[in-house]
């Protein structure tokens, strides 16, 4: 054992019924319902087929030649075949070809009864708005993972818990509430973004500070899953509902009683005993012994309480992350792969609400599923082949899928224009893209030691932030200039991330810094699976 804290640790069971009841709770059952609730949005900013609403037509037309006569046809940027204007319709048919803009809409309801933009007619020169407040909700994301990951390293895990939970509840109330104004809506989905991933981070890293080491793929495979089901879940729940805001209400109500009960969550004992908060750590320590019907001996009890610290705890900030050149160098690289798997992750999720050639409920559903084995996958690989190789092939394979859907908007028909391949490629780069996603989740928790690993994880919010920031307008502009555009940004965003993932240290079976010294310098000579024994070097 390496510290006092991992000896009492062992002593009163690191993977017994205390540990398994919090994964059960939390890891499992609040982390599916924060998916839902965190996600939901997605679904309901959805923009459903849309076209002029025209005068009705006369019994003796064909509802062809009505249209024809009433509605502008252009030809499509990329199939080059002829369709109708959506936005715009002739101001006088019978007179002239002058146009004008849509004064009322009228919105295919073959899936959705109604989406946020049906109901307040976000659409054609309001379509942005959609694009905003995705962007708005993203900012949030960016400032909240920059507060909250600070937070949670100095003033602890619990409390940035419950002030996460009662964000997101908030923000989404609001956006209920207030849904008719515009600006309110979006200060909602502000607030509710937020705590971006804070909760089910903090939670899992308590999960990862109180239990064995040999258990960091399994709560992180647990996690994974839970959020996946949860939006699996979800997907199936608004093809039953089909209205937003029930949806909306119905997919957030579960977290409630989570905020209700969040005074019995447990501080992560390893945090409080990093801090020097010895006492309280070792009451952390004996409710977790208490349930797994163990005791702390006395004489570990006496050498915990005496452990010597030397200085006060220190108070990092980001910038710890840049404190040495190999620290920075690790940092850039994770912060690289943030980008490709976030860039990836929202337009997956956004073009799927709005699949127009099939189901789009079972598209984001599949997709969705997809993640379950694709966590266990990238488990499995990140121990057989590492996870620096597990990157490269996972990225290899998000750029192979975005450029045959950029090569399938460019084909106007054939095999790779059907139903069934254009959700064949969303699948396999959804799942690629959450074996990506993993993979840099497993790096930050083994690359930073515990004094600055949630500010580490908070980094990596901050970047996946502001990549989804950017996310809602490349889908802009594949709707409104070309449709391959989207598939193109992120094929060559992906040829950065392999070599940022071919460049990281590998950390299977490497002895992980333990301080922020080692951390400092870790990587210089761990690029390889052969590290197993490597023990870092000190700084002079």
């Amino acid at each position: 054992m390496d510290s006092i804290y991992d000896r009492t640790l062992y002593e009163i069971g690191n993977e017994n019924k205390y540990q398994k009841r919090f994964e059960i709770t939390y890891l499992v059952i609040f982390i599916g319902f924060w998916g839902m609730t965190y996600m939901n949005m997605i679904l309901s900013l959805a923009i459903t087929p849309h076209t002029c609403k025209i005068p009705e037509k006369p019994r003796n037309i064909s509802e062809m030649d009505w249209k024809i006569i009433n509605i502008p046809r252009c030809e499509d940027i990329n199939t080059k075949q002829t369709k109708f204007e959506n936005c715009l319709v002739y101001a006088e048919p019978y007179k002239n070809n002058k146009t004008m803009a849509c004064q009322e809409y009228t919105f295919d309801t073959t899936w959705y009864d109604t989406t946020v933009p049906s109901e307040y007619n976000w659409v054609c020169d309001k379509e942005l708005n959609v694009a905003n407040i995705l962007a708005y909700s993203k900012v949030g994301d960016i400032i909240g993972s920059i507060f909250l990951g600070w937070f949670s390293d100095v003033y602890g895990r619990r409390y940035t818990y419950i002030i996460s939970v009662a964000m997101l509840l908030f923000g989404r109330l609001i956006s209920l509430v207030a849904g008719n104004s515009y600006f309110f809506f979006s200060v909602g989905c502000f607030i509710a973004n937020l705590p971006s991933w804070s909760a089910p981070q903090n939670v899992t890293s308590i999960s990862i500070e109180m239990s064995s080491t040999r258990r960091r793929s399994l709560i992180a495979s647990m996690r994974f899953t839970a959020f996946s089901t949860g939006l699996f879940v979800m997907g199936l729940l608004f093809w039953w509902i089909r209205d937003w805001r029930i949806f909306t209400i119905v997919t957030t109500a579960p977290l409630i009683p989570f905020l209700i009960m969040s005074w019995t969550m447990i501080e992560s004992p390893r945090w409080l005993y990093t801090q020097g908060r010895l006492q309280e750590s070792l009451t952390q320590l004996k409710k977790i012994a208490k349930v797994n019907k163990k005791k702390i001996e006395d004489s570990t009890e006496k050498e915990l309480l005496s452990a010597n610290f030397s200085e006060s705890p220190q108070i990092f900030g980001v910038m710890m992350l840049f404190s040495s050149k190999q620290l920075t160098i690790n940092t850039i690289l994770q912060a690289i792969i943030w980008i490709v798997a976030s860039l990836s992750y929202v337009l997956l999720l956004m073009r799927s609400g709005e699949k127009t050639d099939g189901n789009p409920f079972l598209d984001f559903a599949w997709q969705s599923l997809i993640e379950v084995p694709s966590v266990y996958l990238a488990a499995w690989l990140a121990d057989k082949i590492g996870r620096r190789y597990t990157g490269i092939v996972s990225i290899g394979v998000i750029a192979a899928m975005w450029t045959s859907l950029a090569i399938r908007e460019n084909s106007a028909g054939g095999w790779i224009r059907k139903w069934w391949m254009g959700t064949l490629l969303n699948i396999v780069a959804r799942l690629a893209t959450t074996v990506t996603f993993f993979v840099i989740n497993l790096l930050n928790m083994e690359l930073y030691p515990t004094c600055i690993r949630q500010t580490g994880t908070a980094l990596g919010n901050i970047v996946a932030g502001t990549t989804s920031v950017v996310a809602p307008y490349v889908l802009y502009l594949g709707r409104r200039i070309d449709s391959r555009l989207p598939g193109i940004i992120v094929s060559l965003t992906c040829l950065l991330g392999i070599l940022a993932s071919y460049l990281l240290p590998e950390t299977l079976k490497a002895k992980l810094p333990e301080t922020l010294e080692e951390a400092q310098t870790f990587g210089r000579k761990n690029r390889s699976l052969d590290s197993r024994e490597l023990q870092p070097l000190k700084t002079p």
